[in-house]
């Protein structure tokens, strides 16, 4: 499993740099939406990693197979290699924008915040729970218009929520800011722990049964 892991990292080379550069370009033209675009990159790049990851192993999937490897552990192996990516995108998005308020280029009072992190990390935890099942049932050319698809409107989301039904938004965060931060953190546990779950199991059975 170890060296699957390996694998998918060791593959993204080539786009880790201009991933980087589309980050840094994003944050510092993106003046007038700094609320909305911090998570939109995150999840993102995100994307990126994983798109180079799923097409790469469209090409080498049926060799990979006739190797001694369990479906299972091939499985278990892209979940765990897409988190170490969502946790490193995490961290360098975060110094990058560290890094462009230190040189001056762009002032960021208030975008990057633990409030900030954790919105990005629990909605690319989500996107990638949701992407690996249609990945493994339908391929990459299939996941990879849904995935368009899912970034566009989670990016209009971003950027209109703010905008649109001001006093129900406001009402919304009222009442999200009204129930003890103790639970609501249980309550975002737990479902992040469900959808992993689901989410793996629904992978394991499809890529089990499917004819390669």
């Amino acid at each position: 499993m170890v060296n699957l892991i390996l694998k998918d990292i060791l593959i993204q080379k080539k786009s880790f740099i201009l991933v980087i550069i589309l980050s840094f370009l994003l944050l510092i033209t993106s003046k007038r939406h700094l609320e909305g675009i911090y998570p939109f990159i995150a999840v993102f790049t995100v994307y990126a990693f994983v798109a180079t990851s799923f097409y790469k192993d469209e090409k080498i999937e049926i060799m990979l197979n006739s190797l001694p490897v369990n479906k299972v552990t091939i499985v278990i192996s892209r979940y765990l290699s897409t988190f170490i990516f969502v946790i490193t995108n995490i961290i360098i998005l975060s110094l990058i924008a560290i890094l462009v308020k230190y040189i001056g280029i762009l002032y960021l009072p208030n975008v990057i915040n633990i409030e900030s992190i954790l919105v990005s990390l629990i909605i690319t935890i989500f996107l990638v729970c949701i992407l690996l099942p249609i990945y493994f049932k339908y391929g990459y050319f299939t996941t990879r218009y849904i995935t368009i698809v899912l970034l566009v409107s989670i990016f209009f989301i971003f950027i209109s929520l703010p905008k649109i039904s001001g006093e129900k938004v406001q009402y919304m965060y009222i009442y999200l800011n009204s129930i003890p931060e103790t639970i609501m953190k249980s309550i975002i546990l737990l479902l992040c722990c469900i959808v992993f779950l689901v989410s793996t199991t629904l992978s394991c059975n499809i890529y089990k049964n499917k004819d390669l």
